[in-house]
């Protein structure tokens, strides 16, 4: 399949749910981007993982390669004896914070209602040693953000809102990436499988730095999106690691 793409950006997430970092490459390896969701908030009570999906708060603090900064500027690193205690008194719930480690799986709480704070959650498993989600990467096409902002002018389309690890310029229809599932893409040195289009939880929805919530989004991408609705992007594994670079050209394959 011939396309016209780049990479156009890159991102990574140190800490699970806070905001991350806007890079000029990526280190991919089977388990994903070098430095992503390598951290997480472990919740004391039940060893659930603490995910902005619950704990929406979670979205207004900063992570970086050193450690967090809280919304009051506060800021821990990772290898602060009292970064765990202080972390709980902000979230107001007791947490550990907790570097994913091989062989350790964990969970978190999601809603298949992400529009009602009040809906009942699900227990998901992250994949063994990581804190991810669905899978190690999560593509996006900044055209199709695009289309969505035009056609619902009214919502904050930010690229933020969807945290991705790749965002593509492509010369592409509308939500037509959700055609490349099954088969592989290569970005750089790295080649990619695509599993799947991705399901949106509650983060898009909520309210980040200096992004209003907006539950409407849910709306939105349900009437948007025919063939999925309520999706937006693409979850990839890792067939090839490789460095992945800004400027980049993409080229999707075959299966």
């Amino acid at each position: 399949m011939t396309i016209q793409a780049r990479l156009t950006s890159c991102w990574r997430y140190p800490v699970k749910s806070m905001q991350g970092l806007d890079v000029p490459e990526l280190h991919l390896d089977r388990h994903g981007a070098e430095g992503d969701r390598e951290w997480a908030l472990v919740l004391d009570a039940d060893g659930k993982l603490a995910s902005a999906k619950r704990f929406s708060t979670l979205l207004m603090a900063h992570a970086d390669d050193d450690g967090i900064t809280l919304p009051d500027g506060e800021f821990w690193s990772y290898d602060d004896p009292g970064a765990s205690a202080a972390l709980s008194g902000w979230l107001g719930r007791s947490v550990t914070l907790e570097r994913a480690t091989p062989g350790v799986q964990r969970v978190y709480d999601m809603t298949f209602d992400p529009p009602n704070d009040d809906a009942e959650f699900v227990e998901i498993p992250a994949p063994d040693g990581t804190f991810h989600d669905w899978a190690p990467l999560h593509l996006v096409v900044a055209s199709t953000v695009q289309h969505c902002q035009s056609r619902r002018a009214g919502i904050e389309w930010h690229i933020r809102r969807f945290r991705p690890n790749l965002v593509l310029d492509a010369d592409l229809a509308p939500f037509a990436e959700q055609d490349w599932v099954g088969l592989s893409v290569r970005v750089g040195e790295a080649e990619l499988v695509v599993t799947q289009p991705t399901v949106r939880c509650a983060v898009p929805l909520r309210a980040q730095p200096g992004l209003p919530r907006r539950a409407d989004l849910y709306r939105a991408l349900t009437d948007l999106n025919q063939a999925f609705p309520n999706h937006l992007g693409l979850y990839l594994q890792v067939k090839k690691p490789g460095t992945v670079r800004v400027g980049d050209p993409v080229e999707v394959l075959g299966a």
